[in-house]
């Protein structure tokens, strides 16, 4: 096979989406949402392994963001972005998709705090709902070393990130395309090589961070992903090395190192974008959850409002506290499926271009 491949901007080419990966990131969201209930309730405490695996749910969004690259390069391969107007196209589009969901959701939460600090209620460090950290969040510039304390809706830091990669994928993707499969295998190596520095620095964080040091993260799982599609788009990566590699995830979390466990949700988001797409579309209940994965882990923040109220007047037992782990994974699965149907799916209607039937 060629190392190259042809880039022209087919606007008629539909991008590749694969029911496998759409599943994954359900099953990621999933794992992050647990550790932000594990942190909030400590409900895992009696039970070691469980809570071991709900500690180490940062991953998950490393696992998002090498499935971010891996799906771009999948999506445009056959319809790249050509000069500045297709390098504006591509933005447009890929802000179109972003930002409603995100705006809405943190205008939502300024509604909230507002009415929060009207009614008098004590509101946790209120120093972080200041106009210059909502003006950075708004913009989607939070995660890119602006700030230095999580505010307003804080998990969007990762959006943050992924923006950072929808601007610069333009032009990564005609340098990636004209590479064969040994310049694609270094990146894999370079990009493993760079997580494990970061993940061995001395503050013990290893692959946890987001404001600090978290836009490193992003890009090196981000050329990651990006050069694991290119291989398996070379047909370069054999199904079952692949398989046996997805073995690094539970490895990592039983040694405690993230490094290897992203090396097992690399090998796994590979191994799922080998599969060819489905003649019908999938209507399961974990694809409908992927696709609305980007609402819930925006919704989470109130789901986590909520929690805190009721911890305040409450102090639940073990038993009552994993009950309400399962509460608030089914309320945030809930709200972001609504979020999803609500305002992701018919503002991207509204603003699709129109089709134009021939007759």
């Amino acid at each position: 096979m060629a190392a190259g491949i042809t880039l022209r901007d087919r606007r008629d080419a539909k991008p590749e989406r694969l029911a496998a990966l759409t599943r994954l990131r359900a099953f990621l969201i999933a794992w992050v949402l647990v550790y932000h209930l594990e942190l909030a309730l400590r409900a895992l405490g009696g039970l070691p392994l469980a809570e071991a695996v709900a500690l180490k749910g940062y991953l998950g969004v490393d696992g998002f963001f090498v499935l971010s690259g891996f799906a771009l390069f999948l999506g445009y391969r056959h319809r790249a972005p050509v000069g500045l107007a297709g390098y504006a196209g591509f933005v447009r589009r890929r802000a179109e998709r972003l930002f409603p969901l995100h705006l809405a959701a943190l205008g939502a939460l300024v509604l909230l705090v507002g009415a929060a600090m009207l009614a008098g209620l004590n509101i946790n460090e209120p120093q972080r709902f200041g106009a210059y950290e909502l003006l950075m969040q708004a913009l989607l510039l939070h995660g890119w070393e602006t700030t230095a304390q999580h505010a307003w809706n804080y998990p969007s830091w990762a959006l943050s990130a992924i923006w950072a990669g929808t601007l610069a994928f333009p032009l990564l993707l005609p340098l990636l395309a004209a590479r064969g499969a040994p310049a694609c295998w270094a990146m894999v190596v370079a990009a493993m090589a760079g997580l494990g520095w970061l993940g061995a620095l001395a503050d013990g964080a290893q692959l946890n961070r987001t404001l600090h040091l978290g836009l490193v993260r992003f890009g090196l799982e981000f050329v990651l992903g990006l050069a694991l599609a290119r291989l398996v788009t070379l047909r370069a990566v054999p199904g079952g090395v692949a398989a046996a590699a997805v073995l690094f995830l539970p490895l990592g979390l039983w040694l405690g190192q993230d490094v290897v466990a992203v090396a097992g949700l690399a090998a796994l988001v590979a191994r799922l974008g080998m599969e060819a797409p489905g003649a019908t579309p999938p209507r399961d209940l974990a694809w409908r959850l992927g696709e609305a994965s980007f609402g819930i882990y925006l919704a989470w923040v109130f789901v986590e409002a909520a929690l805190v109220v009721l911890l305040r007047v409450a102090e639940p037992g073990q038993g009552a506290r994993i009950a309400l782990m399962a509460g608030g994974l089914a309320a945030s699965g809930a709200l972001g499926w609504l979020a999803w149907r609500c305002v992701e799916v018919p503002v991207a209607r509204r603003l699709a271009p129109p089709r134009h039937v021939s007759v």
